[in-house]
């Protein structure tokens, strides 16, 4: 061994030992065959070289000249060379195999229930199948990497149930890197880089070939490398977070750099052809920048905007204010932080505005930017700066402007009305409105119904534009002022089922999806619209929460949304301190040129009347009429400020002007708008007492049909004193309880329950007229709970039918017993139902 040890030093140490075929190599050669010979007369010997394919050719050259000499026994020549990595000599590679003492074995990766038995061996002496499938799926069946796991989990005090990967096992990823070719560590490298984004976990030759120069055909070798040494699974994944992170740690910092540069640029690549945002912090930092850098952030916040990831969405357009290359970038990126900001709170939007109306005067911003950034100003009452906007474009010498800035400009009527003289006079210049996008003509329909609507235009069309926009349009920041548009139309129309039915669904949605302002606002309309259906507690809760999502001073203009039904609910509650309390609150003077302030406006003026203070009721009522005449917004189921303002007179001892201003309201309502008729039959009653029964049968019948069950609570009482006060006891007292309920009910939270149907049986007819046809079981049944008082929902309720089947059976009720209304009906009916 000696001797064999000397001719190995010597090999090595020659100068002349890289050319295999000069007169030095030749003899070195010949001697360690000798030495060989020598050695394995007195045993077997077994000589190993590992990673042959490394080997230089003058080594080469001695282990050939071995094989080729070698015809005796007792020499075992045991060489190892990785699949992967191409061979120093092809040569030697290819005469070995042709040598008839050569065999040749591949190393298979270990299976399963071997890793078990080593797992039994070295861990625990009971491995189970569950922990050496996880051994198996960590290691791949790579053997280095199995007995590092056991030497990290060995080195674990306790022992961990499952595999804890530790240093022991990041060297040995390392170890197996080290031994591979370039290409396959470049490869690891460059997916430990693109395995920091939270969605491009898996490497794939495409992906891979972003990174590297020569594309996906370079890129699919070292793929296939590392997932068959275990390091990365067949789906290109990572194995074990720690293989990742020893990779990371091992790199260089300008290597990493430069790597994490080509993986921008790879995942600008993948979201170009997918139009999908990724995770890209993770792997940005300092020195990136480009046109292409800041448009792959663009995109990602413009994906997490509509996955509702609002936090990523600003990380994301934070990280393009760093890598903005020109100006028309970085407007974008400060526009699209804005309209991030607006969806959690507009206040902190606000701050963008100097620069975004700076940028809108110079044209550097896009059109829809332009829209947006005017929705934000309204919010805010900013007037002003929204006419400075629309008098850049009427000036800019352009024939015909976007659609998208008419759409914009009816939006912004309906919010700002104070604006109509100043539109009106530079629509001209706007140009005639050119055809637009479904978006821009789902904004621009609705938008104008709204308008027409309010200024008394006809009230089915718009329904049904409203529920067609309700139906079919998306919950989104270009959609979201069309979908408040729609649902006005339907509270003015007096549509509350179908306008809670959507509010609710919107609500819900929002909700869902967590976004701030969009919750805030749509509770808002729901407290309206609870407001109109009589249901104060629900409306004074729904106010609350809108104002617990957004704080008041984040409402800026729109404050007069939540606030008033609040206002206006807990004072019809008789909770008139709480009232007051809201109402210390300092709104905006940007509030009172919106319509915002209309609804505050009769809330304060309902809180002057409960405290008795009738004028300054009244001055806010004509107040908010004046608004409205001044505005051209003549629908009084949007705002019916003439019956309050009505109301407040009565209680000034002026019957005359309240009885004005009453008949006035009723020739501006439509038959239809059973509401609003209601209410003003109610008021009208009280400034005619000849006509006042018969005037309070008709609203009580309108507010019953309406749903607005305080009002109808209110009409009943009326009617009750007016029965009594003309002896009329019985249905007087009858009444009275049916309208405590109705209060009772609606100041009550929540929905209330439905009561269980009741088999009553069929009554003889001796109420029926001679010669009419007798009612039958189920007529009687409803003819009894409506001469009970009940509405008809609660009559379908109880007797489990649906509304359309009450009024049917009571229209055949009225005609067979010769009535007109369900106050008409015989005295025994209401008996009959209180005994039943």
């Amino acid at each position: 061994m000696r001797r064999l040890t000397d001719a190995l030093e010597e090999a090595a140490d020659s100068e002349t030992h890289g050319h295999p075929h000069s007169q030095h190599q030749i003899t070195l050669r010949k001697e360690l065959s000798s030495v060989l010979a020598d050695a394995v007369r007195g045993t077997p010997l077994l000589l190993t070289v590992d990673d042959v394919h490394h080997a230089d050719s003058a080594s080469l050259g001695v282990l050939q000249e071995v094989v080729e000499s070698w015809n005796g026994g007792g020499l075992i020549l045991l060489l190892s060379q990785s699949l992967h990595g191409a061979p120093a000599d092809p040569l030697f590679h290819v005469e070995t195999l042709r040598s008839r003492i050569y065999s040749r074995f591949r190393l298979h990766p270990l299976s399963q229930e071997g890793i078990r038995r080593l797992l039994s061996t070295h861990l625990c002496e009971s491995a189970t199948e569950q922990l050496a499938a996880e051994y198996t799926y960590a290691t791949g069946g790579n053997p280095l990497l199995l007995r590092s796991l056991i030497e990290d989990a060995r080195n674990t005090e306790p022992a961990p149930a499952a595999l804890a990967a530790g240093r022991e096992y990041q060297q040995s990823v390392l170890a197996c890197l080290r031994r591979c070719s370039p290409p396959v560590v470049e490869g690891a490298q460059a997916a430990a880089v693109l395995a920091t984004s939270r969605r491009l976990r898996a490497a794939t030759p495409l992906l891979l070939g972003y990174v590297f120069e020569d594309g996906p055909r370079t890129a699919e070798h070292p793929l296939n490398v590392l997932q068959e040494i275990g390091i990365l699974d067949p789906e290109g994944r990572f194995r074990l977070n720690a293989a990742r992170t020893a990779i990371l740690s091992d790199l260089p910092p300008e290597r990493y750099r430069e790597l994490r540069v080509r993986a921008l640029h790879a995942m600008h690549l993948r979201v170009g052809q997918n139009r999908r945002g990724e995770d890209l912090p993770n792997i940005l930092g300092t020195g990136t920048s480009g046109t292409w850098t800041a448009a792959l952030l663009l995109d990602a916040a413009e994906t997490d905007l509509a996955q509702d990831e609002m936090s990523s969405a600003l990380a994301h357009l934070q990280l393009a204010m760093d890598s903005c290359p020109d100006e028309a970038s970085r407007c974008k990126t400060v526009a699209g932080i804005a309209r991030t900001k607006w969806r959690i709170d507009p206040l902190t939007a606000a701050q963008h505005f100097d620069f975004l109306l700076e940028a809108a005067g110079k044209d550097a911003l896009a059109v829809r930017e332009t829209v947006t950034l005017m929705h934000q100003l309204a919010w805010h009452g900013q007037t002003a700066k929204i006419a400075e906007l629309i008098e850049h474009f009427s000036t800019d010498g352009t024939p015909s402007q976007p659609p998208e800035l008419h759409s914009a400009c009816q939006l912004l009527l309906n919010t700002l009305p104070t604006l109509k003289p100043f539109l009106d006079r530079v629509a001209p210049a706007l140009g005639e409105q050119q055809p637009g996008t479904t978006f821009i003509s789902v904004r621009a329909r609705a938008g104008g119904s709204l308008a027409q609507l309010l200024e008394g235009g006809p009230r089915d069309e718009a329904v049904t534009t409203a529920q067609q926009i309700l139906r079919t349009s998306p919950l989104t920041d270009f959609t979201l002022e069309a979908l408040e548009c729609a649902l006005l139309i339907l509270i003015s129309c007096g549509r509350f089922e179908a306008a809670r039915s959507a509010c609710d669904t919107l609500l819900d949605e929002a909700t869902r999806r967590e976004v701030p302002t969009w919750r805030a606002l749509l509770a808002a309309y729901r407290a309206e619209i609870a407001l109109r259906e009589g249901d104060l507690a629900a409306a004074a809760q729904l106010a609350r929460d809108a104002l617990a999502v957004l704080p008041p001073t984040s409402w800026g203009a729109a404050i007069g949304a939540p606030l008033g039904v609040l206002v206006h609910s807990t004072t019809l509650l008789g909770d008139l301190d709480e009232a007051a309390a809201h109402l210390q609150y300092e709104v905006p003077e940007a509030m009172y040129r919106s319509r915002y302030c209309l609804g505050y406006l009769m809330a304060r003026g309902q809180h002057h009347l409960a405290t008795g203070d009738a004028r300054l009721a009244r001055a806010d009522f004509e107040f908010c009429g004046a608004l409205m005449k001044e505005w051209q917004l003549e629908r009084p189921g949007f705002v019916a400020w003439r019956s309050a303002a009505a109301e407040s007179l009565i209680r000034m001892g002026e019957p005359q002007q309240a009885r004005d201003l009453l008949d006035e309201q009723l020739s501006l309502t439509e038959e239809d708008d059973q509401r609003v008729r209601g209410i003003t039959l109610q008021l009208l009653a009280r400034t005619r007492p000849a006509s006042r029964p018969a005037l309070l049968e008709e609203a009580v019948d309108l507010l019953r049909a309406s749903g607005d069950t305080f009002s109808l609570s209110l009409a009943m009482q009326d009617l009750s004193d007016a029965l009594r006060s003309l002896g009329d006891t019985r249905r007087a007292r009858l009444l009275a309880d049916r309208a405590h309920a109705l209060g009772v009910q609606a100041r009550d939270a929540g929905t209330p329950g439905t009561s269980s149907a009741e088999e009553v049986p069929a009554a003889d007819d001796e109420d029926c007229p001679a010669g009419a046809s007798p009612l039958t079981k189920s007529e009687r049944r409803v003819a009894e709970l409506a001469a009970q008082g009940l509405t008809n929902r609660e009559i379908s309720n109880r007797c489990f039918i649906t509304i359309s089947t009450v009024e049917q059976h009571l229209t055949n009720v009225y005609r067979k017993l010769n009535v007109k209304t369900r106050l008409a009906l015989p005295d025994g009916l209401a008996d009959q139902a209180d005994t039943s």
